[in-house]
């Protein structure tokens, strides 16, 4: 993957992780979800583009086994000590939905791990472009997927379904997928072979976007106006960043630490609300630390902390849980293919 691109990811992550620390009034950050978003329809757009085949499995292995360790995590710490969760509503039915990544409402409650809701999105397209490959083919599937998408979440901006599920998947948010894809066409075709002129050109805008981002949900929040005031700034943003792909050197420390850092960003982003939270709890409170200093020392604690955590996971849990499921479900999906072109022959 493009080092450019892991750098953005956890640049997204590191935002999410102080938005929630909650340093500012209001909080600020939470937009590097949005920046997720457009990565994720990045890179999917480049692996359907150059292996499309065996699409929707790899990325549920790369997706479910941290989430399901952090969601039975989650559940087990809701056993033990409810009163540590404020918007947990524990149901079979909840569990259920939640592994299944199927969006619901119960009591202000969404899944058990409350930033799966973000994962119920990436599911769908990941489930959508699955789909529209199978129907249309390689080459065309990818294509389909993002004008059927761009339809769907037109139609559902005029027509007020009565599915919950159906309104949560027409958010315009799933255009920030779409928007990243796209993001990989202009990228393909003409910024991955642009001038450095016009490389420092996009980089300006995107730079520009991100300092509109801060200022945009500042003042304005999160509004139901997301995708204009959030979307498209964070399109900039990945666009500014994929211009800076040559500049980046995997021998300068800082390149190469924030490179880490976005290959651990999934990692960093299911783990950090629990380190903050905990880090608050057990030390901040029972300490009675407050005021500016402390808060500030906080803060930076609290961040290295979940980027060591992070980085620690990724490596001892997430990285070779995927590696096996990877090499036992290759061999699954290969040994079946060959059976089912011997068995197509012989009929």
């Amino acid at each position: 993957m493009l080092r450019s691109i892991q750098v953005l990811r956890a640049l997204a992550a590191l935002l999410v992780v102080f938005a929630h620390f909650e340093y500012t009034e209001p909080a600020v950050g939470r937009f590097g979800v949005d920046i997720f978003f457009v990565i994720s329809g990045f890179i999917m757009a480049h692996i359907v583009n150059k292996s499309p085949e065996d699409f929707l499995y790899r990325r549920i292995i790369r997706i479910v086994p941290l989430y399901y360790l952090m969601t039975l995590f989650t559940t087990g710490l809701y056993l033990f000590k409810p009163s540590w969760f404020r918007n947990v509503v524990l149901t079979p039915t909840a569990l259920i939905k939640s592994l299944l990544f199927i969006p619901y409402h119960i009591k202000d409650s969404g899944p058990i791990l409350t930033l799966g809701w973000t994962l119920n999105y990436e599911m769908f397209f990941y489930l959508s472009i699955a789909v529209f490959i199978f129907i249309f083919g390689n080459k065309k599937g990818m294509i389909a997927c993002l004008i059927g998408l761009s339809l769907f979440v037109l139609v559902s901006s005029f027509v007020t379904w009565n599915s919950y599920v159906v309104r949560y998947w027409g958010s315009t948010m799933i255009m920030e997928f779409v928007g990243g894809a796209i993001l990989y066409y202009f990228w393909k075709h003409f910024l991955s072979s642009a001038g450095q002129s016009v490389r420092n050109v996009l980089a300006v805008v995107g730079f520009a976007a991100l300092g509109f981002l801060m200022y945009a949900e500042y003042k304005y929040g999160l509004s139901t106006l997301r995708f204009l005031l959030i979307g498209g700034p964070s399109l900039l943003v990945a666009c500014g960043f994929l211009s800076l792909e040559n500049r980046i050197n995997p021998q300068n420390k800082i390149h190469s630490t924030m490179v880490l850092l976005g290959d651990s960003s999934y990692a960093m982003y299911l783990l950090h609300p629990f380190v903050i939270y905990a880090f608050l709890r057990l030390v901040y409170v029972r300490l009675n630390l407050h005021g500016p200093v402390f808060d500030f020392l906080g803060l930076v604690f609290s961040l290295a902390l979940v980027c060591l955590l992070s980085v620690a996971l990724h490596k001892w849990f997430e990285k070779p849980m995927v590696s096996l499921l990877k090499s036992i479900l290759d061999k699954q999906f290969a040994f079946a293919k060959k059976l089912t072109k011997s068995r197509l022959r012989s009929f």
